[in-house]
């Protein structure tokens, strides 16, 4: 019994320096890519973009503007990596709970990874002008 015990406790301690390396990652690169925005909109002398303007309408648009050094783009990967940074701990809380058989908090998980999805969804099709 003490061995499983101990196993359990060191996939735990696993998981949680895994959770921890996603987190911190994510962080770092929002603040990247939001410093890189930022810098742009003070070089460039370009105001800082309205939300009803960082929208692309496609990935060639999108990549265009990066490559291209708009600042738009660049707070657009931010504002991306500050959305999928806890939806990955999120993620990865479900497969762990279902690793140690813990099905009631699996639900749980899954129910508020349903919600986010449904948020992301329902905001990037009901988008609404802002100024």
């Amino acid at each position: 019994m003490e061995i499983e015990e101990k196993r359990l406790k060191a996939e735990t301690q696993d998981i949680n320096k895994i959770v921890s390396i996603i987190l911190a990652t994510g962080m770092y690169t929002t603040i990247f890519f939001y410093l890189v925005g930022l810098i742009l909109v003070f070089m460039k002398g370009t105001p800082i973009p309205r939300l009803s303007q960082q929208y692309f309408h496609s990935f060639g648009d999108f990549f265009a503007a990066l490559f291209g050094l708009h600042a738009r783009a660049f707070l657009y990967l931010g504002t991306i990596f500050l959305i999928l940074t806890p939806v990955s701990r999120v993620i990865i809380s479900i497969f762990a709970f279902k690793r140690e058989k813990d099905y009631k908090y699996v639900g749980v998980t899954a129910i508020v990874f349903l919600i986010i999805l449904i948020s992301v969804i329902v905001g990037s099709v009901f988008k609404i002008n802002v100024g």
